[in-house]
């Protein structure tokens, strides 16, 4: 018993170390190596380990980072479409666009894939989220005649596959 709890104290504590030397490496590369830098640094550093060791704990699962490159590829091209209609939607001069707020109920499980999700919507152009209340998003579109709940739904099934969500493990 005392051995299988300091392999499982030892364990934590090697995550938290590996997670804090990535962070402080990712630091160090984004400030060019200046070690005036640390001064603000360490701080968001031990900040960015508490985050994310709290949004852990909120999720039965974690990201599977095997995965991002075909996120980030699937996010980009998003990225690209949209930002494409919304130019085109401005540039035009009646200006097509119909706004308003679109209420997505989430199949997620509440935690950090629910934030992500609210995130990675709010950085694709023509969409905000505003809020997350309870089972549902709510979305701010510029059109809501578009497939923003067939596109948002699309997203959803791409972060449930990122967090390795099973189809049991999400609720209706």
């Amino acid at each position: 018993m005392q051995l299988a709890r300091k392999n499982l104290i030892t364990s934590m504590l090697g995550r938290r170390l590996f997670t804090l030397l990535l962070l402080g490496f990712l630091w160090a590369a984004i400030a060019k190596w200046d070690v005036d830098s640390l001064v603000v640094g360490i701080p968001s550093i031990v900040i960015a380990l508490m985050v994310f060791e709290r949004l852990r704990g909120q999720s039965k699962s974690g990201i599977r980072f095997w995965l991002l490159p075909e996120f980030s590829a699937w996010f980009f091209w998003q990225s690209l479409r949209s930002g494409i209609d919304v130019s085109w939607r401005t540039l035009q001069p009646r200006m097509p666009l119909n706004p308003g707020f679109i209420r997505y109920r989430l199949a997620l499980p509440p935690g950090s894939s629910r934030v992500f999700l609210a995130n990675c919507i709010s950085l694709l152009p023509g969409t905000l989220c505003v809020d997350i209340v309870g089972d549902v998003l709510l979305l701010h579109a510029l059109d809501i005649e578009a497939d923003v709940i067939r596109e948002t739904c699309a997203a959803e099934r791409r972060v449930e596959k990122l967090y390795g969500i099973s189809e049991d493990s999400v609720h209706v």
